[in-house]
């Protein structure tokens, strides 16, 4: 049996705590990190949005891997599941909108 692939909305904020240099090169690993991360399931669509398609246990593996990243304290991660109707309503417009849908298709 196929494994149902899921689609959704990851948007994150990795911020700092105070204007130090060390936090800031702090903040701004974490940031890159997340972001590593989200380009192993997704593409990019706005700076801190990313479109990720996961499968089985991905879903599980991608909490496990913001877990290991995020700063509770000053960071925030948002995960937002689009349903197979909410799927087909998508509207993209701008620069690249019409390339986005093709990637998952």
């Amino acid at each position: 049996m196929p494994k149902r692939i899921k689609r959704f909305v990851v948007a994150y904020d990795i911020c700092v705590k105070d204007d130090s240099y060390i936090e800031k090169r702090s903040s701004v690993k974490r940031r890159t990190k997340v972001m590593r991360v989200l380009y192993d399931y997704g593409i990019r669509t706005q700076l801190s949005v990313f479109e990720v398609m996961l499968e089985g246990k991905q879903y599980d593996l991608l909490i496990e891997r913001f877990e290991k990243i995020l700063r509770e304290e000053t960071d925030k991660i948002y995960i937002y599941p689009i349903d197979s109707g909410s799927e087909r309503k998508i509207v993209r417009l701008g620069k690249e909108a019409d390339v986005l849908g093709d990637i998952f298709l």
